[in-house]
């Protein structure tokens, strides 16, 4: 694919599982096919939405095979490695290769360590020995504990030559802007957005694209709200990010989580089971109210089924 460049609108796949808990690899496929039909720009697999730490090893190995060889190079995929321990990460990251990713990401250590910046840095040069693919720092800090700032992102740049940018999933801009204008020799850093409910604001900002959860069940708005603002036709961009956001108030409202999130993923025809323990499941009088809602909210007008 060349020098690679995320942009545009990703999805941060959702991994199904059936009714004994297992991945469920047929409706990864169907699910890949069906957000390239709705126009998505690649797919971040095995991150957060993806319940990546709370997947085994071979569970993770699989979701990345499964997606890439789904994908056949129409799209990038970024495989997310990070892991509890440095030796997982490694592993996973090499495997990432193998896989045929396009590149690899991961959240720095969890904040529940502290190890510092020397840790987060011999982490992240760990990852980058393991795999030449390109390297991009999952800054979420409300989840890790850990908030890897324009200081130490510049830090870590010059001392991996492989680190090509950031998916930056937090609200403060002003900070990601700082690092979307970086100057660091010989590269030109990558910075993909994480919040969906700031796509546009992102956008605005400098982002080069967005990943994010909400692509798995309404892609072609986010899509649509992306082009427009490429397109100069802010308005548009604008009322399509609103309608976007109505229904991400109504999830939230209803308790949010992912066995909520997968429970919406039924409505457009994809059975992707509940989120993996510990992760609560949602009872059938919150998923009756989630849908009402959401129905209320206007899913219909802007949600397409497979």
């Amino acid at each position: 694919m060349g020098t690679l460049r995320l942009t545009g609108i990703m999805t941060a796949l959702v991994t199904p599982y059936d009714a004994e808990g297992r991945v469920n690899l047929p409706v990864v496929r169907e699910l890949v096919e069906f957000l390239l039909s709705q126009g998505v720009q690649g797919f971040y697999v095995c991150g957060g939405t993806g319940e990546g730490l709370l997947l085994t090893e071979g569970e993770r190995r699989q979701m990345a095979e499964t997606v890439v060889q789904q994908v056949r190079g129409r799209v990038p995929v970024v495989v997310h490695v990070g892991a509890i321990t440095t030796d997982e990460a490694c592993r996973l990251a090499a495997h990432a290769k193998e896989a045929g990713a396009d590149a690899i990401s991961s959240i720095p250590p969890l904040g529940y360590f502290h190890v510092g910046f020397e840790g987060i840095q011999r982490y992240y040069a760990a990852i980058a020995a393991a795999c030449d693919l390109p390297l991009y720092v999952y800054n979420i800090p409300g989840a890790t504990g850990v908030d890897v700032s324009p200081a130490l992102f510049r830090e870590l740049c010059l001392a991996i030559p492989t680190l090509a940018g950031m998916k930056f999933t937090s609200y403060n801009f002003f900070e990601m802007q700082q690092i979307i204008q970086m100057e660091i020799p010989g590269r030109r850093l990558n910075v993909v957005s994480g919040p969906d409910e700031m796509m546009l604001a992102a956008q605005v900002m400098g982002a080069d694209g967005a990943i994010g959860t909400f692509y798995n069940l309404v892609p072609r708005l986010f899509v649509d709200a992306y082009n427009a603002f490429h397109a100069g036709d802010i308005r548009r961009a604008m009322e399509l990010q609103a309608r976007a956001n109505r229904l991400i108030t109504v999830y939230f409202q209803c308790g949010g989580g992912m066995s909520a999130f997968k429970a919406a993923m039924k409505l457009i025809g994809f059975d992707c089971g509940a989120g993996r323990p510990p992760l609560p499941p949602i009872t059938p009088e919150q998923e009756e109210r989630l849908r009402a809602e959401l129905e209320a909210a206007g899913f219909w007008e802007v949600a397409v089924a497979k």
